[in-house]
């Protein structure tokens, strides 16, 4: 009968199999290093380009508020004047063209078209996580809140403007209006239509009263509207600065 006789392997040592592990562990490490390490610069190039995308945003918005502020100032005087008018004159005291100039601007619309595409998004999508210095998340806050703050004012004005606007309609013919509607019209055409007779619908002083009531009101909504609007460019401006010494911004 013959005899098989099987080889033997020689037995691996521990520190074999102590290698091997080391060498695995190493390789899993290595590449979960390099994971992390592409995922932070992800997110790097994402806070840097938010950061030059609202940066724009800002700078069209600073250029709106700063119009928006003038444009603000010049219809409060302008409505101001009107209720003066109305509590100091007679209707007949001062011509129609006068009337029709002042009453004009108690009913003017005051839109503020800021461009928040990229805060939207930054705040909704949770993109604020991306800025890792907090000093640009409470930056971004502040802005985001007095923004809103500017938004939610509008819908109570419009009632307000609703009711202003019937009143003005018992007294004024919107025709003649359309002539003098631009804010920057030349002084010597405000003048000559300040001084023409144009026919008013009504004479009654209590017409007159009830629409200067409703100026009032506008008067000062529209003076709570100035006070954000300076806080938004106030916040604005701050805001730029910040992100360009940050972030290194031209």
């Amino acid at each position: 009968m013959e005899v098989h006789h099987h080889a033997h392997t020689a037995r691996k040592k521990w520190t074999h199999y102590f290698w091997e592990f080391l060498m695995l562990f190493f390789a899993v490490f290595c590449g979960f290093l390099a994971e992390y390490q592409l995922e932070h610069k992800i997110e790097k190039d994402r806070e840097k380009q938010y950061s030059k995308t609202l940066y724009e945003d800002l700078k069209a918005d600073t250029a709106i508020l700063i119009s928006l502020i003038q444009e603000t100032n010049f219809v409060i005087q302008k409505v101001d004047s009107f209720r003066l008018l109305v509590h100091t004159k007679a209707i007949d005291d001062i011509p129609s063209g006068t009337w029709y100039y002042y009453g004009r601007f108690g009913t003017r619309n005051i839109a503020a078209p800021l461009q928040n595409a990229t805060l939207q998004q930054l705040v909704s999508s949770g993109g604020l996580r991306y800025f890792k210095k907090q000093n640009v998340v409470y930056g971004i806050a502040a802005y985001d809140q007095v923004t809103r703050d500017i938004n939610n004012s509008s819908d109570p004005q419009l009632t307000t403007l609703n009711e202003a606007i019937k009143a003005r309609n018992l007294i004024f013919d919107s025709w003649y209006m359309d002539e003098i509607m631009s804010l920057t019209a030349s002084s010597s055409k405000v003048d000559s239509f300040k001084q023409t007779s144009y026919p008013l619908l009504s004479r009654k002083k209590e017409d007159f009263i009830q629409y200067a009531s409703f100026c009032q009101v506008r008067s000062f909504n529209i003076k709570r509207l100035v006070e954000r609007l300076t806080i938004a460019l106030n916040n604005a401006e701050k805001l730029m600065l910040l992100l360009k010494k940050e972030y290194r911004l031209k």
